[in-house]
């Protein structure tokens, strides 16, 4: 029965990227050409997510709640909680939205390579959907625990979105920009 878990599971991401593939494909009634704004626009919020990434560590940071539980009163305790949760859930679900931006646009990208390679889309498939994973199992953590009391697995969330964001610059550094083109070519197309 434990064996068929690990089956499962695989066969209903094949299935959600299947039909996410299906659904992206079927919007767009003409191919989208990648313009180099998008490109720029890549690689600003790749760097956004990292920079964001390094700076989120610091929110979980055990000294400052060590601080202010040794000089706060109970109200700025509480209120200290409060905001570092709140900053915590929306970093979260802002870097979300990000990491989906940028697997959409990778989607697009895919074409655009020196090297199109199938194992390198499935790594990062995979890779996106740990992160996924990771991601909501962290912010219904948060919304329980509370952001320190969940600092090991806010740790593992961020090294996970590191991971992502490393194997998806991999991508970005292997676009070919011939095979780009402007958004004023593009609307012309």
């Amino acid at each position: 029965m434990t064996g068929l878990i690990p089956i499962l599971v695989l066969g209903t991401l094949i299935l959600v990227f299947a039909g996410r593939l299906v659904l992206q494909s079927s919007r767009s009634s003409c191919k989208q050409p990648v313009t180099i704004e998008d490109f720029s626009r890549s690689r600003a919020a790749l760097d956004s997510v990292f920079i964001e990434t390094m700076a989120i560590r610091r929110i979980f940071a055990a000294e400052d709640m060590d601080y202010v539980s040794r000089t706060g009163t109970p109200d700025v305790q509480s209120l200290f909680l409060r905001e570092r949760k709140g900053l915590a859930i929306r970093w979260l679900r802002n870097t979300q939205k990000q990491v989906g931006h940028l697997i959409d646009l990778h989607l697009r990208l895919a074409s655009c390579t020196y090297e199109p390679s199938a194992r390198f889309e499935f790594r990062l498939t995979i890779n996106y959907f740990y992160f996924v994973f990771v991601t909501n199992a962290v912010l219904a953590l948060l919304w329980l625990r509370g952001p320190f009391e969940a600092v090991r697995t806010v740790t593992y969330m961020l090294d996970a979105t590191e991971h992502f964001c490393s194997v998806f610059s991999i991508r970005l550094e292997k676009i070919d920009p011939a095979k780009l083109t402007s958004e004023r070519e593009a609307g012309m197309v």
